[in-house]
């Protein structure tokens, strides 16, 4: 599910700006940009995130800013600055050029003024860190909470669709049965162009051929199908993988619908519950 967050938090050792956002993924898939000073801190980043999110792609993106004020915030690479003036030095000497080498264009030069965050004690940091990460973490959390429940009214509405639709389905079902009797027993009594010797026997097969027809079993499954689908719902933590499993069953149900009548209403319903089921799975895969 989608979701963004973002925190600011300023404290004694410095500002610290984290930004999170998430998109669909059937799986959690993590991207952590951290300062330089603070690659350390990853596993624990990696860690935070993993406990509260299950899927998604999440990028997080965190700034730190050393306070105003820091002796450390913008010092001076000595070793670098004294590294380009003796090359500049001497590709002066061996250009014979007359201009002087001042130092304002030294430190135009890069590395030679940079923050000096190499020195970052980890454990002095993760505290702070850990804040402005879960504050931007519980933004992004609620509004994915809050798509999630859009998606479930979603969700509802077409199991109400697909349930109406079952009832339809069972409603037609003994009508369909006895027109598949009635035709096949025409089409043999044609096909034999006389009286039938054995009523009996034909009749046994016809019943037979016609129990195959019947779809009452498949109906009662999808009713199970939908209880089970409304049930999970109603659980605490990770049920994609279960809702994804009884919608691979309800579309079960309605292909062997399809398959097994010959009733053109029956037909069509079977085909807009797939078509319902198919939309659910698609919200299915965003739901952790």
């Amino acid at each position: 599910m989608t979701g963004f967050g973002r925190a600011e938090l300023t404290t004694k050792i410095g500002k610290f700006t984290t930004e999170m956002a998430s998109v669909n993924n059937r799986f959690l898939e993590l991207s952590v940009r951290l300062p330089r000073s603070l690659f350390a801190l990853e596993p624990k980043v990696r860690k935070l995130i993993n406990g509260q999110l299950k899927r998604g792609k999440v990028h997080l993106f965190v700034n730190y800013e050393m306070p105003e004020g820091t002796p450390e915030k913008y010092p001076i690479n000595y070793p670098a600055a004294v590294s380009y003036y003796r090359q500049l030095t001497a590709l002066k000497r061996e250009l014979k050029l007359k201009d002087d080498i001042k130092l304002s264009d030294l430190l135009l030069l890069p590395e030679t003024s940079a923050p000096d965050q190499t020195s970052l004690d980890p454990d002095r940091f993760w505290p702070p860190l850990e804040r402005s990460i879960q504050k931007a973490l519980t933004q992004l959390i609620a509004m994915r909470r809050k798509e999630g429940q859009a998606m479930a009214r979603d969700m509802a509405a077409r199991l109400k669709t697909i349930s109406r639709l079952n009832r339809e389905i069972t409603v037609l079902t003994p009508q369909a049965v006895q027109l598949f009797r009635t035709r096949l027993a025409e089409r043999l009594e044609d096909m034999l162009a006389r009286p039938v010797g054995d009523p009996v026997r034909l009749e046994e097969e016809i019943a037979i051929f016609a129990e195959k027809a019947d779809i009452t079993e498949e109906c009662t499954r999808m009713v199970s199908h939908i209880d089970q689908f409304r049930a999970t719902m109603k659980l605490k933590g990770s049920i994609g993988k279960t809702i994804n499993f009884i919608l691979q069953e309800m579309n079960r149900e309605a292909n062997t619908v399809g398959s097994k009548t010959s009733d053109i209403k029956i037909t069509r319903a079977a085909i807009a519950v797939k078509d319902e089921v198919e939309k659910l799975r698609e919200l299915v895969q965003n739901v952790e």
